[in-house]
């Protein structure tokens, strides 16, 4: 069996990702932590999402993502799994809004130093 990493890379992220989110959620043992870490979780998939819709595929960024977020919700014993899918897609909603309005830009962009 012969694994091509090139051809395969973002299911090899998407499952790493998965124990990452895994790990992560079981070891916040707060409810308070756990929701504003998946906060921050999707305010930077919201950033990523951004900064890669428009110049690259972005199917393999999606599962990356996703596999992060299946991986957190699995792990989530001592939170609720609606108010952590909840905050997540408040905190990608608002990243995505603020890039998409110039709020917040790239740091790769000519509008970054204003």
């Amino acid at each position: 069996m012969h694994i091509h990493w090139t051809e395969q890379w973002a299911e090899a992220l998407a499952l790493s990702f998965v124990f990452v989110g895994f790990l992560t959620s079981v070891l916040l043992m707060n409810p308070l932590l756990t929701y504003f870490s998946i906060l921050l979780a999707g305010f930077m998939a919201g950033r990523i999402y951004y900064e890669k819709k428009h110049h690259q595929p972005i199917l393999p960024f999606i599962l990356i993502i996703l596999g992060f977020l299946l991986g957190y919700l699995v792990g989530s014993f001592w939170a609720s799994r609606f108010w952590t899918l909840f905050f997540f897609c408040v905190g990608f909603m608002v990243s995505y809004t603020l890039h998409r309005k110039k709020i917040l830009v790239i740091f790769k962009s000519e509008n970054f130093i204003k």
